[in-house]
C-alpha cells in the first residue's frame, strides 16, 4: 500500500510538473477548463448511435444503449457512496509541489467521476460500433490523463473511475437479451434476441464481483463506522468522558493540517482557541490557532452536541479532517471531542487512517 501510495504521488507530481510551462500548460488549461464537455464526448456519441438505431429500429443496439446508461447511473451512485465514506484530498491540496491548473474542488479526489462516465459511455460504444469505440475510449484515456495533469486526482483515482465505469456497463451484459426483447415489444419489430456471446457473460461475472467486492467493502466500513460512533458515544455518557478513544486519532500539527498535507482522516490537533461563534444552521464555528498564525476550524454539529470551549482556551482537538472549498479552509468537521491542555495519548491508529 505505501508503495502504491508513493507512485501515485510520483506520477501526478510528474505529469503536473510537465504541464506547468507556459505554452504546455496555456494548452492543457484550454483543454481541460472543458472536461466536463470531454467526459461528454464519449456520452454524445452514444447517443448519436442510439438515435441512429432508433431510425433503423435496431433493438439489439438499443438494448446496450439502456444498459449502458443504467451502467453509468450505478457507477455514479458508487462514486457518491466512495465520496462520503472516504475522503481523499485532490493533490493540489495535499501535495505542496502540486499546482492546480483551473479551478479548485473541495471534494474527495476519490474516484474521478469525469472518468467513470467518459469510460462506461466509450464501453457501449464499442459494444455497438467498435470504430468510433475507439474514438470514445481514447476521448475517455485523455479525460483521465487530463485529470491527473491538472492535479485534481491520483492515477489511482482515474484508474479505479475506468474501471468501475466500464464494470458497471459490463456487469449488466448477461441482461442483454432480455432487454432486447423488451425493447422489440416497444417498437414492434420481430427480432430474434442476440444470443448471449460468452466472452460478455464471462466479462460481466467478472465484473459484477468486483462491484459486489467493492460494494462489500464501502457496507463494512458504514457498519464499522455506525458501531464505533454509538459505542463512542454509550462510552462517554457513563464515563463522562471524550465521547471517543483519543488514542485512535493521531496527533498532528496545526501548520500540517492548514497546509493540506495531512492525509489521514481523523487528527488529534492542540492549540489555542481564538473565536468561537454559534452560525445560523447550528454548527459552532471555533478557530483553532497555532502561534505562528496558522488555523484550522472545528466544527460542532447539531447531531453530535457538546459543550463549546472559551476565546483564549488550550485545547486538544479530536475530529475528521475535510477542505471547506466554500471558505477554503481545513477544518475538523464534525468536532468528535476535545480537552482541555494537550492530550499526549499514544496513536494506535484505525480504520479511517
Amino acid at each position: 500500500m505505501a508503495e502504491l501510495v508513493l507512485v501515485d504521488r510520483a506520477v501526478v507530481q510528474a505529469l503536473n510538473h510537465a504541464a506547468q510551462p507556459q505554452p504546455l500548460r496555456l494548452l492543457v488549461l484550454l483543454v481541460l477548463l472543458v472536461a466536463a464537455v470531454l467526459a461528454a464526448g464519449p456520452a454524445l456519441l452514444l447517443a448519436v448511435l442510439a438515435v441512429q438505431a432508433l431510425r433503423r429500429r435496431d433493438p439489439a443496439s438499443l438494448a446496450v444503449v439502456v444498459l449502458t446508461g443504467l451502467g453509468a447511473v450505478l457507477a455514479l451512485g458508487l462514486n457518491q457512496l466512495a465520496g462520503h465514506l472516504y475522503f481523499r484530498p485532490r493533490p493540489y491540496w495535499a501535495l505542496p509541489t502540486v499546482h492546480a491548473i483551473g479551478g479548485r474542488g473541495g471534494d474527495s479526489s476519490f474516484f474521478s467521476d469525469h472518468t467513470l462516465v467518459a469510460a462506461a459511455a466509450a464501453t457501449g460504444c464499442l459494444l455497438i460500433a467498435p470504430r468510433w469505440g475507439l474514438v470514445a475510449a481514447g476521448a475517455a484515456l485523455l479525460v483521465a490523463l487530463g485529470r491527473v495533469a491538472i492535479g485534481a486526482h491520483y492515477p489511482s483515482d482515474v484508474l479505479v473511475a475506468l474501471l468501475v465505469g466500464a464494470g458497471a456497463v459490463a456487469a449488466l451484459l448477461p441482461l442483454r437479451a432480455r432487454t432486447q426483447r423488451l425493447l422489440g415489444r416497444l417498437l414492434g419489430v420481430d427480432q430474434a434476441p442476440t444470443a448471449p456471446r460468452r466472452h460478455e457473460l464471462r466479462l460481466g461475472v467478472v465484473a459484477l464481483v468486483l462491484l459486489v467486492g467493492l460494494g462489500g467493502w464501502m457496507v463494512a466500513r458504514v457498519q464499522d463506522h455506525g458501531l464505533r460512533v454509538a459505542l463512542n458515544r454509550a462510552d462517554a455518557r457513563l464515563g463522562g468522558h471524550l465521547p471517543t478513544d483519543a488514542r485512535l486519532y493521531r496527533p498532528t500539527s496545526i501548520d500540517t493540517l492548514a497546509a493540506g498535507r495531512w492525509h489521514p482522516t481523523r487528527a488529534r490537533v492542540y492549540g489555542q482557541v481564538t473565536y468561537v461563534n454559534r452560525e445560523l444552521d447550528g454548527d459552532v464555528h471555533i478557530v483553532l490557532k497555532a502561534p505562528d498564525g496558522a488555523f484550522v476550524v472545528l466544527e460542532i454539529i447539531p447531531e453530535l452536541p457538546m459543550p463549546a470551549p472559551h476565546d483564549d482556551d488550550h485545547i486538544t482537538a479530536l475530529g475528521i479532517v475535510r477542505h471547506d472549498g466554500l471558505h477554503n479552509w481545513w477544518e475538523l468537521h464534525p468536532l468528535i471531542g476535545w480537552t482541555n491542555g494537550q492530550l499526549t495519548a499514544p496513536a494506535t491508529g484505525g480504520l479511517d487512517d
